[in-house]
């Protein structure tokens, strides 16, 4: 089972999982119990999507020291399993669709958010900038979950899914790429870091100033198109007269600049520390979109589902880690 666990990386199954969930809260969709549908669907878009690059990668991944031991590279999971598991979660979020949110545009949404996410497994070793056609995936795939409310699009639903998109944009070519630049460049791989001239020289890691510009900028703009909901008048900073959700929303980003400045300047052979540093501004990233929504849910919802949401989005990924990783907590690769 543990292995099953492994291949699947539950520890980050909400990122993508609550993408549709997130689209359609934003296009007016209050039901639980169909939003609660839209988060089963994004978690087998995350299981098709993690599992498939294993599948894709397994050669490359049999040659670095980091990844290894995955169970599908090891042979604990055989490639005949690895098909059918994301194979039938594809399958499995195409009938759930069908059953209880089918037109014909989030269908196709839906559809689309699959292919680029199948692009990028396929050839994101292969092609430079691949990270932006998976962000173009999430982007759709929060669109998709709008269009399950209605056919019509709000400008509040095509924000908060830019903001997926750009979230993902960093999380693959920026932090993602970054810790395996020293691989990826001895086996010939261009990522966007190799691109930009980030290498390894005597067990240093050089950086150019334009790469931490451009990981600046993404960071930036993530963070600048979230506070537009609070600008445009979508929720407020304040909750019951108080400025809790402002509060927690800049306090959020100043630990998001502070880790960005981390992942970029820490020495390559303290990598352990690096995917700390990633794993932290990756959970403070994703906690933006729940404190910047805060009235917005409480109003809509209720205080109790928007706590309970809240308390999900930081135990979930910490329960699995330790789960899976013991002590350690994070998962070495």
């Amino acid at each position: 089972m543990k292995q099953y666990l492994t291949l699947i990386r539950p520890y980050g199954m909400l990122f993508l999982g609550f993408a549709p969930v997130f689209g359609a809260i934003a296009n007016g969709e209050f039901s639980l119990l169909h939003l609660a549908i839209l988060l089963v669907i994004g978690l087998l878009a995350h299981i098709f999507t993690f599992v498939q690059n294993d599948y894709y990668d397994v050669e490359i991944d049999r040659k670095s020291k980091y990844v290894s031991n995955r169970p599908f590279v090891t042979g604990s999971i055989s490639q005949k399993t690895v098909i059918v598991i994301f194979l039938f979660s594809f399958i499995l979020s195409l009938i759930l669709a069908i059953v209880f949110f089918f037109t014909i545009y989030s269908f196709i949404a839906l559809l689309l958010a699959f292919l680029c996410m199948t692009l990028y497994n396929k050839y994101s070793k292969r092609l430079f900038g691949m990270e932006y056609i998976l962000s173009i995936g999430i982007f759709i795939y929060g669109i998709f979950g709008a269009l399950t409310v209605s056919d019509t699009i709000s400008t509040f639903a095509l924000l908060i899914s830019s903001v997926g998109f750009i979230h993902w944009l960093f999380s693959v070519g920026i932090s993602a790429n970054l810790k395996d630049v020293e691989f990826d460049s001895k086996v010939g791989v261009k990522t966007t870091p190799a691109v930009f001239g980030v290498h390894v020289s005597d067990e240093k890691l050089l950086i150019p100033p334009s790469f931490c510009l451009y990981a600046f900028f993404i960071k930036i703009i993530h963070i600048l198109f979230i506070s537009l909901t609070f600008f445009l008048g979508y929720t407020s900073i304040l909750l019951y007269g108080l400025p809790i959700p402002g509060i927690c929303f800049l306090i959020l980003s100043i630990l998001i600049f502070y880790l960005t400045f981390k992942i970029l300047s820490i020495p390559i052979k303290k990598r352990d520390k690096m995917l700390i540093y990633v794993g932290y501004q990756e959970g403070f990233a994703f906690l933006l979109i729940p404190f910047a929504l805060m009235s917005y849910l409480v109003e809509n919802i209720s205080i109790v589902a928007t706590f309970f949401l809240i308390l999900l989005l930081i135990f979930w990924p910490l329960f699995w880690f330790r789960v899976l990783f013991g002590k350690r907590m994070i998962p070495l690769e």
